[in-house]
């Protein structure tokens, strides 16, 4: 059978669970269903997985669609999946908690806490600190290097090596007039992914322990995340999704880097602008040594858990995962110039019923995810699709509504 034909017949598999609720505030069920089914159908989108969730429960979840057009395996709550940019809020979890046992501040000079100097060549007495990196307002750029490092499996490289050799003049990833930015420090907003992996090595440098296994400890196993992880070697395989870019004119669509598309990742790293075959193409499962920016592992369920936290004051089930006031500061606006709200990673760019919707989205290869919250009303939602290039934030902003009816 045709791919296309036969995603499109099939867009409703996968398993539903709705809890008892109130009556619904302003969508129901079916309507949900209808809104899902026909943005599948109009973004080409193979798979969703999403769920509502209040502190205590996840109080409604569905997947639809397919992991696997080819074998034709369901999409599921519990399939792995890159969430792309969402990770930066575990990588910011783990800063908060060494903030919070007194292993470094925010306000701390980057040049004070690595072992390498970071100098802007552009501008370069000025200084950058910990909080500048978590709020998108530093000095440090994206490179072309960023994204020609995307390759099948896990980094070839480690982290401190990669970082070295992109701010050292001379060094393999380095470039004088790619990798950084001529505005002052904390002047604007521009948002970075080498930012994150300064703060997972930072993680690294300050607990004495490696970034994925620092997390495994403090954040993965209080939260009984056990199939969450960076590395791929890490969690199993078979659970992962297929990650696939829908490819329209012979052009991939999703991220661009200098205005290049990143394209597919195959076995000789990112396709970019290369001319492609129209239709789905499957992404190798892939990673990146600048991994804390965007290339956590985990699935719907399993998130759930870590963003009720963040609705309890930063406790779920017993477990501490940050003090109260280190999730208030995290969801307060630093006060950035800029076009949203930006708090300590996460941010907020609209209101719902009054009150800010606070979260982060990811955008990779294969992938678009979401996961916003309402503080206030205390409900959340989460949202992950196996395609990129869509905007997931029109299906939790759905879900949202519904979660205020279940409450």
């Amino acid at each position: 059978m045709n791919r296309r034909r036969f995603l499109q017949q099939s867009v409703t598999a996968g398993t539903a669970a709705l809890l008892p609720a109130a009556p619904l505030f302003a969508a129901d069920q079916n309507s949900i269903d209808a809104f899902i089914e026909e943005k599948m159908r109009r973004d080409h989108i193979p798979g969703v997985a999403a769920c509502i969730f209040d502190a205590e429960r996840v109080i409604w979840s569905k997947a639809y669609g397919w992991a696997n057009i080819d074998q034709r395996i369901p999409m599921s709550l519990d399939g792995l999946q890159n969430i792309a940019s969402i990770s930066k809020t575990f990588t910011t979890t783990a800063i908060m908690q060494l903030y919070e046992a007194g292993l470094l501040q925010l306000d701390e000079d980057l040049n004070s806490i690595l072992p390498f100097v970071v100098r802007n060549p552009k501008r370069p007495t000025d200084r950058i600190t910990v909080r500048q990196l978590m709020t998108h307002s530093s000095f440090v750029r994206d490179g072309l290097s960023y994204s020609r490092q995307y390759a099948c499996g896990d980094p070839r490289f480690s982290l401190s090596v990669w970082l070295e050799q992109y701010f050292t003049p001379g060094g393999a990833f380095y470039n004088a007039e790619e990798n950084f930015h001529d505005w002052e420090p904390d002047s604007r907003f521009e948002y970075t992914n080498v930012s994150f992996g300064i703060l997972g090595y930072i993680v690294e440098l300050k607990s004495g322990i490696p970034f994925p296994e620092y997390c495994r400890r403090n954040i993965f196993s209080r939260l009984g995340m056990d199939n969450t992880a960076w590395m791929l070697a890490d969690v199993d395989l078979t659970q992962h999704v297929v990650p696939y870019t829908w490819i329209e004119n012979t052009t991939a669509r999703g991220p661009t880097w200098g205005g290049i598309p990143l394209g597919v990742i195959r076995e000789d790293g990112p396709t970019l602008d290369a001319s492609l075959a129209d239709g789905y193409q499957e992404n190798c499962v892939y990673n990146h040594p600048n991994y804390p920016d965007g290339f956590l592992r985990t699935s719907v369920n399993q998130l759930s858990v870590y963003a009720r936290a963040y609705l309890n004051g930063g406790e779920f089930g017993g477990r501490r995962l940050l003090k109260d006031s280190s999730i208030q500061a995290m969801l307060t606006n630093q006060n950035i110039p800029g076009n949203r709200k930006q708090g300590l990673t996460w941010y907020a760019d609209q209101e719902m019923t009054g009150e800010l919707k606070w979260g982060h989205g990811g955008s990779d290869p294969g992938s678009n995810t979401d996961m916003r919250l309402l503080p206030a009303q205390g409900v959340g939602a989460i949202v992950f699709a196996n395609t990129n290039g869509i905007v997931p934030t029109e299906i939790s902003d759905q879900l949202l509504e519904l979660g205020l009816g279940l409450i």
